[in-house]
């Protein structure tokens, strides 16, 4: 069985799950079990296919429009490539994680893999009720005992607040709740799909670990118990007896469902074998380790939103950007062509020969003033803020997401904006010299998306209609705002330019045509 997690762009996120080894991924297909079907405008009729081989889970791109994104690498059409347990795909705007597979990924170590499948003698249910759990058992002592020790191990683990630590102090809890394993026997904690070693005990020896039995507790979501000698026709581990081991117990951490790891313990002495009392309790503790391990991951994912949010809420408009900030290991924008979107260019006029005539200090602080106040314009008028260059500031209007005013909010955030200038003037900076800027405002096709490191993507625009907003922006008196006949043009009804329009030089292009804008029409309206 395949499951994946879809995410679509609204932020949603719904799950997929078919018994066959291929999954055909796309827009508006027949309803099979082996069709994911994407709400996606971007996403194409028959765009990618995944497909299981030889226990390794492969997509292919299907000569999509817009392609396929694998770990925010595109790959190349009708192509194909491995995937890996973390493997992040991006189709369209939607996210796709594989959840798990009919056959785990990960390969067996050298000696479970000479070894059979490892059937345990006994297994318990995870899902087993907790008071059925705590009660059943050869005593009322042993319950007792079971739950004091799950008591201090959640006081223990409720204080934590990173998984280091959370899984050392896991361990130690259980070396003291299990004493036939405090001197002869081990403990381990393995997290993830690929069932990765977070911790160990005893940290002076090689860690005691079936991944058999650990993948067998994993897949079946079930407590196992595993002895030597049993006579339930159990299969010996050879990684087990290598290490001398004569009992173990491997427990899954289900949190709602979802299999967060294992838990296992086992003991090299006979007179200290486990019984299925023992398991009861391992099970128990698994399940509430696995309530802190989730909210340990919950309280990471929160606080990665919110630096990121903080950080977007700076650049986007907040519906952009609390989309953006709902996917936190990728950016929700694919790179690709806008063929219409209006940039803005602001600038200080004769900044150098002010700077020059001020102290450092006062340069900064006039600067910083001048951002904090002209960057939610730009973001109330739907603008994006691409980046600030500095004294400069360059937005966009129309990308990421496509506005069909994006001419007239581009030229309402630039009257405010020399309106907030004039304010400072007045206001903050009175009695040092004034900043003064000019805008410059093209509308043309602009390259968009992500473009950095990994640990920091930075959204901007490419292309040549910035490098002519540039020009504008130069060619702009201060207190001017000019605009290009590609923007006039949209506004020619509604706002008033200075006739005729001037003649500007731009670098490679020769002279251009450029619009003074005096204010809006007494009756104009878009």
């Amino acid at each position: 069985m395949i499951r994946i997690a879809c995410t679509g762009p609204s932020g949603k996120t719904r799950y997929f799950a078919t018994k066959g080894d291929s999954v055909l991924i796309g827009r508006r297909l027949a309803s099979k079990p082996q069709n994911l079907d994407l709400d996606d405008e971007k996403v194409s009729g028959k765009h990618a296919r995944l497909s299981l081989e030889n226990s390794e889970l492969w997509i292919e791109d299907l000569g999509s429009t817009n392609g396929t994104w694998v770990d925010q690498k595109k790959i190349k059409p009708n192509s194909k490539i491995q995937l890996t347990a973390a493997s992040t795909i991006l189709i369209g705007k939607t996210e796709l994680k594989i959840e798990s597979v009919s056959e785990p990924p990960a390969a067996l170590s050298s000696a479970d893999a000479a070894a059979p499948a490892g059937r345990p003698a006994e297994s318990i249910e995870a899902g087993a009720p907790l008071p059925d759990l705590f009660l059943a058992g050869e005593s009322i002592e042993a319950a007792r005992h079971r739950l004091s020790s799950v008591y201090e191990i959640s006081m223990s683990l409720g204080e934590i607040e990173n998984l280091d630590s959370l899984a050392a102090t896991l361990l130690d809890h259980l070396h003291r709740a299990f004493p036939n394993v405090r001197r002869k026997g081990h403990s381990g904690l393995l997290l993830g799909s690929d069932l990765a070693l977070k911790a160990f005990r005893p940290e002076d020896e090689p860690p005691a670990c079936s991944l058999t039995l650990a993948r067998h507790a994993w897949s079946q979501k079930k407590g196992c118990l595993w002895q030597v000698d049993t006579s339930g026709g159990a299969e010996k581990s050879i990684s087990l007896l290598s290490a001398g081991i004569q009992s173990a117990m491997y427990a899954p951490l289900i949190w709602k469902g979802e299999v967060l790891g294992v838990l296992y313990l086992d003991v090299t002495s006979r007179q200290s074998l486990f019984n299925i009392d023992d398991l009861r309790m391992l099970q128990i503790i698994a399940a509430q380790a696995a309530m802190f391990i989730k909210n340990l991951y919950l309280q990471q994912t929160m606080q990665r939103e919110l630096i990121l949010k903080t950080r977007l809420l700076a650049q986007f408009p907040r519906p952009i950007a609390e989309r953006l900030a709902r996917h936190p290991g990728r950016m929700a924008i694919a790179s690709e062509r806008v063929e219409t979107a209006t940039v803005l260019f602001s600038d200080v006029r004769g900044f150098t020969n002010l700077a020059f005539a001020m102290e450092p200090e006062h340069v900064v602080q006039m600067l910083n003033d001048m951002f904090h106040d002209l960057t939610p314009i730009v973001l109330k008028h739907g603008g994006t803020v691409d980046k600030y260059i500095g004294d400069a500031i360059l937005a966009v209007f129309g990308c990421p997401d496509p506005d069909n005013k994006q001419w007239e909010h581009a030229v309402r955030a630039a009257l405010e904006m020399q309106a907030a200038v004039k304010r400072l003037g007045t206001g903050r900076w009175k009695g040092r010299p004034a900043f003064r800027i000019g805008i410059g405002i093209h509308t043309g096709p602009v390259i968009h998306g992500f473009i950095g490191a990994a640990e920091r993507m930075e959204y901007t625009v490419i292309g040549s209609t910035i490098n002519s907003a540039s020009r504008y922006c130069d060619a702009a008196a201060p207190e001017e705002i000019l605009i290009s006949p590609s923007t006039y043009a949209h506004l020619h009804h509604c706002v008033e330019v200075a006739l005729p329009p001037r003649e500007i030089d731009t670098k490679h292009e020769g002279k251009a045509r450029a619009y003074l804008v005096r204010g809006w029409k007494a009756r104009g309206k878009i």
